[in-house]
């Protein structure tokens, strides 16, 4: 459902992020309340964001050398995107809408098609994974069928915590939060939030266990991975 009021938190997130269309529906788009998105200035910052997908999906490999392959998309990203962190790479082809609502953290490794609908915002902790074909909306309709004639729309934030793998083709619905730590099994679909540390399949995606955090992980002499080293 929409939001009645605007939402300060997330205005003042957007604020920092470069690139945002920032005005009176712009803050009540990303809040989650009802608006129009056929409004030029909102038209106008998916039209940047097309542009700049463009650039990001059709490098050609062929053009630059494969050590600095990852750099060169790397600022291809950092104009695309809200804000990515250091060490960060998302497969061709990504495909966001506003591009500007987006903020990926450190150490992420995104396979191919990454589909995000943006119209709120969209928040990726550090060194999360996904498999491919992952899809992050943002964006939601009203069951009236009057208000989609009239292309009123609403969209709820998106937040995924640190050190999750999101497995491939999995859907993440409006409102979602999960927490850091948790796997999120193939296919699945996230219609509510997922508690940090957990493992969550199907459709509606459950969580069928908790596990331990990293820091537990180092400090239980069973655990296979204390000693091994990190990869290049």
């Amino acid at each position: 459902m929409a939001s009645s009021e605007k939402r300060p938190d997330l205005i003042a997130l957007a604020r920092d992020l470069p690139g945002v269309p920032m005005s009176d529906d712009y803050e009540k788009m990303i809040s989650g309340m009802l608006y129009n998105p056929l409004l030029p200035s909102l038209e106008e910052a998916r039209h940047r964001c097309r542009i700049l997908t463009n650039d990001y999906n059709n490098l050609d490999p062929r053009t630059v050398p494969s050590e600095k392959i990852r750099d060169v998309r790397f600022e291809l990203l950092q104009k695309l995107v809200g804000r990515v962190g250091e060490g960060s790479f998302v497969e061709p082809p990504f495909r966001p809408d506003y591009g500007c609502n987006v903020v990926i953290g450190r150490d992420c490794f995104i396979n191919w098609n990454l589909s995000i609908l943006d119209t709120s915002l969209v928040i990726l902790g550090d060194r999360i994974q996904m498999g491919p074909n992952v899809g992050i909306y943002t964006a939601g309709h009203e069951t009236s069928v009057l208000s989609r004639r009239k292309y009123i729309e609403f969209g709820h934030p998106v937040r995924i915590g640190d050190d999750c793998w999101i497995g491939g083709n999995v859907v993440i619905l409006p409102g979602v939060t999960i927490g850091e730590g948790c796997t999120i099994g193939a296919g699945s679909v996230v219609t509510k939030d997922i508690p940090p540390f957990s493992v969550a399949v199907g459709s509606p995606c459950k969580v069928i266990k908790t596990i331990q955090s990293a820091e537990e992980e180092e400090n239980d002499p069973e655990n296979p991975y204390r000693k091994m080293e990190r990869e290049l």
